[in-house]
């Protein structure tokens, strides 16, 4: 952990899959035809005398442990920045390719397309690395209502519903009463701008928590973050990065997706963004840079302590017979081992904290990492180092619903809960030292 002047660097590498794969983020797969925008991998490295730290964005539906393992030792090789120090967010953008087996589908993944990452990661980073330059630091913050909800209904008998599952939601016979949305939302879009020592603007890290599914269709694209990141651009110039990393946001969706809404969404957030920039307060030196990761062992999700009738109730399969999709789903997580191991990390930069999770964590974790953090301003990275999916509460859990379905969840919720204790505690120990 260092005090002195901060260094700031970008990297950037196209990361588009060839077209013709199969795409992920929606329970049966799609055949990709088109690009529509890049897929990128992109690096923000942080320097303040002897330590180092690199946040990278990946415009993923998630990568598993090993491989980011992988990358993450390459980038550490090539760059020389520790690999505890090196976190990897993916968008889990759902106009992607699968990178995942068992993602309620199998026989997807193109093993060719999957090898290449670890080099293209590790590129980002080498190359962020080697551009690091005296920086200025200023924090920005939108707080933004609009186009984003809790994506969890409850009915009157206490059992929840997802927002997009109109079928069952407008039925009357079926759920005669609605009591409203299960919980809250998290409204910060995050926008941490970097000047260079003349004052030009060069980069920025963004945060926001909404799950990145609007785009949809069948053709790749970064979704939301994307059409920040080119708006950014189009304001600052062409040399102007941009890192994206998804906050909490397992159960906030927007309320524009499809092809012929999102962008209506996508532009409004960005210039959200545009305007957080604009208004950001400086950071005075000295700045602190640090990071830090623990592997942890959590046990997984019992198939069995499913309650009967959790999947046929909602009588929904994505295009696909609900048991077709699902029961799978419970053989898959019963053969894995009862402990997996999963990495959880945190960065420093300043005032600003970063706590990863390794999955998707529900908004209301992601609120309570925020209130109990020590950092002036702390957001949280999903989907970093690893995918295992959804993350509940204890009260999502009794109420049901997709995304506490075995499949849809493999850690128990104590598993959840130590996963989210641990990312307040290495923000304890960066804050401390």
């Amino acid at each position: 952990m260092s005090k002195s002047t901060l260094q700031i660097g970008f990297g950037e590498v196209n990361i588009t899959p060839p077209v013709g794969l199969a795409m992920c983020g929606s329970l049966q797969p799609r055949t990709n035809v088109g690009v529509d925008d890049p897929l990128m991998a992109k690096t923000l490295a942080a320097r303040a005398g002897d330590e180092t730290v690199a946040i990278v964005g990946v415009d993923l539906i998630g990568i598993p442990k090993a491989l980011a393992d992988d990358a993450i030792a390459e980038a550490s090789r090539r760059s020389g920045v520790q690999p505890d120090k090196i976190m990897i967010s993916c968008s889990h953008t759902h106009s992607g390719p699968y990178t995942i087996e068992g993602l309620y589908s199998f026989g997807v993944t193109d093993e060719e397309y999957l090898s290449t990452l670890p080099d293209a990661i590790a590129r980002s980073v080498e190359q962020a690395v080697s551009a690091l330059q005296p920086a200025t630091m200023h924090v920005g913050r939108a707080v933004v209502y609009h186009y984003l909800h809790h994506r969890r209904v409850v009915a009157k008998d206490g059992k929840a519903i997802n927002t997009w599952m109109s079928g069952q939601t407008n039925d009357l016979r079926r759920t005669p009463q609605l009591l409203g949305t299960s919980g809250p939302i998290d409204p910060e879009l995050w926008v941490v701008r970097f000047d260079d020592a003349d004052g030009v603007p060069f980069g920025a890290f963004v945060n926001f928590s909404l799950h990145v599914n609007t785009h949809f269709g069948d053709h790749y694209s970064a979704d939301y973050p994307g059409v920040i990141a080119a708006n950014m651009r189009h304001v600052y110039g062409a040399h102007f990065s941009t890192v994206f990393t998804p906050g909490a946001c397992a159960n906030i969706n927007s309320t524009r997706s499809g092809l012929d809404h999102w962008r209506e969404a996508a532009e409004f957030f960005s210039h959200e963004a545009i305007q957080a920039a604009r208004e950001a307060i400086p950071v005075e030196e000295p700045i602190v840079v640090g990071g830090a990761r623990r592997d942890l062992a959590v046990p997984r999700r019992d198939p069995e302590s499913q309650p009967e009738e959790a999947i046929s109730r909602l009588d929904w399969g994505g295009g696909r017979a609900w048991h077709e999709v699902f029961d799978p789903m419970l053989n898959h997580i019963g053969a894995m081992p009862e402990a997996l191991t999963v990495p959880i990390n945190a960065v420093r930069i300043g005032p600003l904290g970063v706590a990863s999770n390794p999955g998707e964590l529900f908004v209301e974790h992601g609120l309570s990492i925020k209130r109990r953090s020590p950092m002036p301003y702390t957001t949280v990275a999903e989907l970093t180092n690893d995918i295992i999916l959804y993350q509940p509460t204890r009260e999502a859990f009794e109420q049901q619903g997709y995304e506490t379905l075995v499949g849809a969840n493999r850690v128990s919720i104590d598993g959840i809960e130590m996963i989210v204790d641990t990312a307040v505690e290495l923000l304890e120990e960066l804050w401390g030292k």
